[in-house]
């Protein structure tokens, strides 16, 4: 098994035993060490150490002190816990006891920090009796340490904000109006005071020509008639006047230089209607006494116009006669809508506008923070853009991501402070809080902010799962990645932690193939190693040593591949 060896204690050991006086028919201690090779776990290593104590091979006067170290490549020593093993006459206090006469089981375990140079690192034992260490012949009790845990690209996702970058479309309108029976327009006609259709004429020209960018598109126009008279006159009337609007404002578009109004896709749109909603909207205002009973045959949905219009003549004489001077007038009219917009300005040429931030619009300036590629323009654009709108979160979270992506993160937790104070408990914000304390290793904050970011719906499931992969845990890692439904190589590193070589390789060639680096290669033959494919590990091998030489290095120190190391294909493949 890969996580098993044993050491066998022979007749050379018995040294050892003669210091602590223990008796001549001693033959042999069995140790186990798990893992063996060590390995790495979140960020330390576990040690286990299992022995098989013989039968009267204890003085039952002695204590002896056992205290493995680890001797790493560059000559460092790292003492570990020690113990002790007292037989069963021995004076003073120990950690095990083992029976002089039927012997016993001793066990060991410590857990310590894991540091670079206990990568090649060989755990030592060492043994003193009587205040004096023990000379023994036994070697190592194992040998390396797997650290593949460390392969795992910390591309933690942060949310970045996008836009609605698009052309709006703005409407500018106008009412104007028609005399009784009559679907001409004409721009002289007026009403009283308050309808003049050359003040509306008027109007629409200060509208058009306060806004310098405006394209006008289209003329849409809602004809309406007033309810005095016959339906089907009604609607020829409204007919007549969309026809008639539309004419005339095409030609005034044009004065006013909107030449696009001779394009081929310049739109027309018409709709018309008897008025009775605007009828009924001047009886609420009126002061009628009759009010209550006329809004109740307004409302009838169970009567037809021309039914309705007669109950109102019959009943309500004197208001209909008053309506036909104050009211049904301003119903004679066409609602004029120039459907327009006002045109942005494409990526290429935002890009042209670096150092004259004032020359764009918000939203101009905002679109062009996202399309910027070099970070140190793009927080300038953002900061740009928060002198003129400092209250949109927006801005300080694209600032704090790019931040991120500079690995300062004291500016970016500042930037997550400004924009919370915009928008509490925003799931963005917290999703991104959450990066930053995981990049900085303060990983109980991360799981914190990540968890109320997904409780507020953002999806932080990757992140979850590239934290579980840090903490060495490897079931939650590949569930949190599962979530995610992103497949790629944290993913396929997850499953190969989690005792899943296959599930590993078969994520990895999924991927697209073009996409693969010397990781995904080497990840895969790992994945081989542990199947024990020396094919599939050579194979691999060359093809990350293709595309990165230090590989070669690596790969010859890697425990992973311990198994591999006298390996004619291994060998052959590292050359």
């Amino acid at each position: 098994m890969r996580h098993m060896k044993q050491v066998i204690f022979t007749a050379s050991c018995i040294s050892l035993i003669a210091a602590c006086s223990v008796k001549n028919n001693f033959t042999k201690n069995n140790y186990t060490v798990s893992p063996n090779p060590l390995e790495l776990k979140g960020d330390s290593v576990e040690i286990t150490i299992k022995a098989n104590v013989p039968a009267k091979s204890i003085n039952p006067k002695t204590i002896v002190t056992f205290s493995p170290y680890l001797k790493c490549e560059d000559g460092t020593v790292i003492n570990l816990k020690e113990t002790t093993i007292k037989g069963t006459k021995a004076k003073g206090s120990a950690d095990e006891t083992v029976d002089t006469k039927l012997g016993g089981k001793v066990s060991y375990s410590t857990k310590i920090a894991y540091t670079p140079s206990m990568k090649n690192a060989k755990l030592m034992p060492k043994f003193t009796a009587l205040g004096k260490e023990v000379p023994i012949t036994l070697g190592a009790l194992a040998e390396g340490t797997i650290v593949t845990p460390l392969l795992l690209n910390n591309n933690d996702q942060t949310i970045f904000t996008s836009d609605d970058y698009k052309v709006e479309l703005v409407n500018k309108s106008i009412n104007i109006y028609f005399p009784l029976d009559n679907d001409k327009f004409n721009p002289k006609f007026s009403a009283g005071k308050n309808l003049s259709n050359k003040a509306q004429i008027k109007a629409l020209g200060i509208l058009l020509k306060a806004d310098t960018n405006f394209v006008a598109r289209g003329i849409a126009i809602n004809a309406y008639a007033s309810p005095d008279g016959e339906l089907d006159r009604n609607t020829n009337l409204s007919k007549g006047r969309e026809e008639s609007t539309f004419k005339f404002f095409k030609k005034e578009l044009r004065k006013l230089g909107f030449t696009e109004v001779n394009d081929e896709n310049f739109t027309r749109g018409y709709s018309s209607a008897e008025d009775w909603l605007g009828f009924e909207k001047a009886i609420i205002s009126s002061e009628y006494k009759e009010k209550d009973a006329i809004l109740e045959v307004l409302r009838n949905k169970g009567i037809s116009d021309e039914e309705r219009e007669g109950l109102l003549r019959r009943n309500f004489p004197k208001v209909w006669e008053k309506a036909k001077v104050s009211v049904l007038p301003s119903l004679r009219k066409s609602e004029l809508i120039i459907k327009g917009a006002s045109p942005m300005k494409t990526d290429a040429e935002l890009l042209t506008f670096y150092g004259m931030y004032d020359k764009l619009s918000p939203k101009e300036l905002f679109h062009l923070a996202i399309i910027s590629t070099d970070l140190t323009k793009k927080q300038e654009v953002l900061n740009a853009y928060n002198v003129i709108n400092s209250e949109d979160w927006r801005s300080y979270n694209n600032l704090a991501v790019s931040n991120i992506q500079q690995n300062d993160f004291a500016a970016a937790k500042t930037n997550l402070d400004k924009a919370l104070v915009l928008s509490p408990e925003n799931p963005t914000l917290l999703a991104n809080y959450g990066v930053v304390y995981k990049l900085t290793g303060n990983y109980a904050e991360a799981i914190k902010y990540y968890n109320m970011a997904g409780t507020k719906g953002a999806d932080v499931s990757y992140n979850l799962g590239l934290l579980a992969v840090k903490n060495g845990n490897y079931v939650e890692a590949v569930s949190s990645f599962n979530n995610s439904k992103i497949n790629d190589f944290n993913t396929a590193l997850a499953l190969l932690l989690n005792g899943n070589a296959a599930a590993c390789k078969a994520t990895i060639d999924a991927l697209n193939p073009d996409e693969l680096k010397w990781n995904h290669y080497y990840l895969r033959a790992v994945a081989a190693a542990r199947s024990n494919n020396a094919d599939d590990v050579a194979a691999n091998l060359i093809k990350a040593i293709g595309a990165n030489s230090e590989v070669r290095n690596m790969a010859k120190s890697d425990m992973e591949f311990a198994k591999m190391f006298s390996n004619p294909l291994f060998q052959g493949a590292i050359r």
